[in-house]
Formats: C-alpha cells, structure tokens, sequence
C-alpha cells in the first residue's frame, strides 16, 4: 500500500500516528490531522502517516471500484456477512506500517492508529485483534461488531490500550444506534477496559471542530507528548 507520508517537524521522530480513510477517498483526504496537530508544539517530533487504500469493486455500490479496506456486502450493518479476505487482508497491512515504525525506532506505546468510517471499523478490529501493544486506537464516525470474524481474530494484547470513539448523533451513513451497538459490544464482549466513547450532537457523517479538540487531548495521552 502507497502512504502519504508527513514528516515530524522536529526529527528525530518520537511519535507516529497512523491514519486509515473512508470507502472512496485517499490518505490525502484525511491528511489535515497532521497540520492541525502539528500547529501544537506538543506534537513537533510526531510524524503522521495515511495510507492509501487500493481500488476495489464495492457490491453494494453494484461493484463499481473505488478505494476500499475491504468490500461492503450488504446494507445490514449488523450484519455477520463480512468480506473476510480484504478485511484480513487489510488488517494485516496494518501491522506492517505498525512495524515499519518500530523498525524505524518509534517505541510502540508511542504509536496511535486511527481511522474515520471504513477506517475507522479497521481500527476497532484491530484494537482486539493487533498482536502488538501499541499507544492508542482512534475511531471517527465508524463501527464494528462482526463478532463471528472478531472472534476468530481477537487477542487480548490492548485491552489495556485506551480508545477513542467519537460520533455524531445526526450520522447518516453509520447511525448512531449502530455506533452505541459497537461500543457496547467492544466494552462488554471485548472487555476494553479504556474505551471512551464521545458524542457529538448534530454531527453528520463527519467531523467537527469540538471533536478536534477531543482528539487532541487525547492523543497527548496516547502519544506521551506533553505540552510546551
């Protein structure tokens, strides 16, 4: 997988955030996180990486391609019907650029993977399912409770690792009900013992300045950054 790739300010770099996007979009789309960020001085040695997704035929979209983690079956989003393959597939990309920074010499408590929609179900799957401790998950506007796929998958390598899961209560592409649903499952079912779900009123399938400034704090956390 290609990546837009952003440099921390100050090297060497410390801290890496690893950003997935959205069915139909690119790293590019997402990649405003990393001047938001880097505006803090906090963040100087944090490099940002977004990868890109590769173009896939989207069943529900009548197998018109598009950048994809993984195919979308059906409208049921609670459903189990989950495209193992790509999901697996992508989920293991994952760890790769999770190594690729700890081979580059960032300590893995200091690395947060996040994502928003489809970026964001790969994230929280990847949350009990990462065979490496890492510093943090981000979910923005996204679910995932596939629990058959999950449980064939899950470890308990994070259930300690804090989580951020921020939704809008006017989603209408992933409805709020359906992002509580995930929450509960990955608190209840999961036993994440940090999972902090934050709920934006208004917010549609996308975010806002509100939920920016939560993120932040919480990434000072996650990332063990501290401000100047």
């Amino acid at each position: 997988m290609s990546a837009i790739k952003v440099a921390a300010k100050i090297q060497p770099a410390k801290q890496a955030l690893i950003f997935f996007h959205g069915l139909g979009d690119s790293g590019s789309g997402f990649s405003f996180l990393a001047e938001i960020l880097q505006r803090d001085p906090a963040f100087s040695h944090t490099k940002f990486i977004f990868p890109n997704a590769p173009e896939i035929p989207i069943t529900v979209n009548g197998g018109q391609e598009m950048p994809g983690w993984f195919d979308i079956l059906d409208w049921n989003l609670g459903s189990n019907n989950v495209d193992r393959i790509r999901f697996s597939a992508s989920l293991k990309g994952l760890e790769n650029y999770v190594q690729e920074e700890i081979n580059d010499g960032i300590e893995p408590a200091n690395i947060v993977v996040g994502g928003f929609s489809q970026g964001a179900s790969l994230t929280l799957a990847a949350s009990v399912s990462l065979p490496i401790k890492i510093g943090g998950f981000v979910a923005l506007s996204g679910f995932c409770f596939n629990e058959k796929f999950l449980n064939e998958v899950k470890n308990t390598n994070n259930l300690q690792t804090p989580v951020f899961h921020g939704h809008g209560t006017a989603d209408q592409v992933v409805p709020y009900q359906i992002a509580e649903l995930s929450r509960d499952y990955f608190k209840s079912n999961c036993n994440m013992n940090d999972y902090k779900f934050q709920t934006y009123n208004g917010l549609q399938h996308s975010t806002c300045p509100e939920e920016m400034k939560d993120l932040v704090v919480f990434l000072k956390g996650a990332l063990n950054v501290q401000d100047i």
